[in-house]
C-alpha cells in the first residue's frame, strides 16, 4: 500500500502526456502545436516630440497567454516600460517600439514606428499694408489693401492712427484725407490677432510731392557662371533712398546690396530692386548667365626625365569661373 502515491503520480503524468498537455515556460502555457500566434501593436506609427511619452498597447491572438515584453529596437531610441509607456529620447529620429510574446518558444512580435521630431513653431500672424506710402491731395482719397499671413483669417480692422484729425478709412480700406496738410498713418489690425498690425504712411498736401521713381543701372548683364555684377538702384522724389534686393528665380543666384552673383547653372535670371519708401515701385534687371568657363589649366611638374619603360606622374589643376579644382 505504500507504493500507491508513487503509482498515482505516474498515472497522472502518463495521462497528461496522452492528452497532449503543453509544457509550461515561466508559468505561461504554450499554444497548441501548429497554431499561429500574432502580436499587433497600436498605434502602428506615431509622431512624438523629444522627451514626450506615448502609451502603446499590444493585442495577442492565437494563445490565451496575452502577456508581452516591451523593448525599443534602437539603443538610442528611448525607453518603454513593462506597461507599454514609451518615453522618447532627446534626439530626433525614427525608432521602433516592439512587443514580443512572453512565451519564450513563440517567435512572434509586433512593432510600431515612432518618429521623434521637434514641432514646427507656430507661425506668427503678420499684416502688411499695400501700398506702404502714398501722397494724397487735401480731401482726396486712396485705396489700401491688407495681406495677412500666419492665419487663415484674412479679415482686418482699419483705422487712422492719429484719429479723425487725420481723416478716415472705411471697412474696405478706402482712406479719405483731411482738408489740412498732415502726415498720417492708416493701420490694419488682424481680426485673428488684434495685437498684430501693419500700417501705411499718407502724406496729405495741397500739392503732393511727385510720385516715387526708381531706376536701375545697368538693366542687363551677361556673365559667366559664378561671376558677379554690380547693380545700382536710384530712388527719386523721396528722402528715403533705400531699396530691397531679390532674385526672381529660385536658384537663380544671389544679390546682396546690389552685388549679384551668378549661379553655376546657365540661364536667364532677373534681379529686382524695390523701393522701401513706396513698395509698389520696383525695377528689374535681366542677367544672361553662360556656362562655367575654363580660365586656365596647370600641369605639374612642368617637365621631367624618365627612363625607358619608366613612369612619371603628372597632375592637372583646372581653374574655372567657379573656382579651382584638381582634374579627374
Amino acid at each position: 500500500m505504500t507504493r500507491r502515491p508513487v503509482l498515482v503520480s505516474l498515472l497522472a503524468a502518463l495521462f497528461a502526456s496522452a492528452c497532449g498537455a503543453s509544457s509550461s515556460e515561466s508559468g505561461i502555457t504554450n499554444p497548441p502545436a501548429g497554431q499561429t500566434v500574432i502580436v499587433t501593436t497600436a498605434p502602428a506609427d506615431a509622431d512624438v516630440g523629444p522627451g514626450d511619452t506615448l502609451k502603446f498597447s499590444a493585442l495577442v491572438t492565437g494563445t490565451a497567454a496575452t502577456s508581452v515584453n516591451w523593448t525599443v529596437e534602437e539603443a538610442d531610441g528611448g525607453t518603454v516600460d513593462a506597461a507599454g509607456l514609451y518615453t522618447a529620447p532627446g534626439i530626433e529620429g525614427t525608432f521602433h517600439v516592439r512587443a514580443d510574446s512572453a512565451i519564450a518558444s513563440v517567435k512572434s512580435h509586433g512593432a510600431s514606428v515612432v518618429r521623434v521630431k521637434k514641432s514646427a513653431p507656430a507661425q506668427q500672424v503678420a499684416v502688411a499694408v499695400n501700398p506702404g506710402a502714398v501722397n494724397v491731395l487735401l480731401g482726396g482719397s486712396a485705396a489700401f489693401a491688407a495681406a495677412v499671413t500666419g492665419t487663415a483669417n484674412q479679415s482686418v480692422t482699419w483705422s487712422v492712427q492719429e484719429g479723425s484729425s487725420c481723416g478716415s478709412v472705411s471697412s474696405t480700406g478706402t482712406y479719405t484725407a483731411p482738408n489740412a496738410a498732415k502726415t498720417c498713418h492708416v493701420v490694419a489690425n488682424s481680426q485673428a490677432d488684434p495685437t498684430r498690425s501693419g500700417s501705411a504712411t499718407v502724406t496729405v498736401a495741397a500739392n503732393p510731392a511727385p510720385a516715387v521713381a526708381l531706376s536701375l543701372n545697368p538693366t542687363t548683364a551677361t556673365l559667366d557662371a559664378c561671376k558677379a555684377a554690380v547693380f545700382t538702384a536710384t530712388v527719386s522724389n523721396s528722402t528715403n533712398t533705400a531699396v530691397t534686393w531679390s532674385v526672381t528665380e529660385a536658384g537663380g543666384g544671389t544679390v546682396v546690396n546690389g552685388i549679384y552673383t551668378a549661379p553655376q547653372t546657365a540661364g536667364t535670371y532677373h534681379v529686382v530692386a524695390r523701393s522701401v519708401a513706396d513698395t509698389t515701385k520696383t525695377v528689374q534687371g535681366t542677367i544672361t548667365v553662360g556656362p562655367e568657363k575654363v580660365v586656365s589649366v596647370a600641369v605639374a611638374p612642368g617637365s621631367g626625365t624618365v627612363q625607358a619603360s619608366g613612369t612619371l606622374a603628372f597632375s592637372a589643376t583646372v581653374t574655372t569661373s567657379c573656382g579651382t579644382a584638381a582634374a579627374q
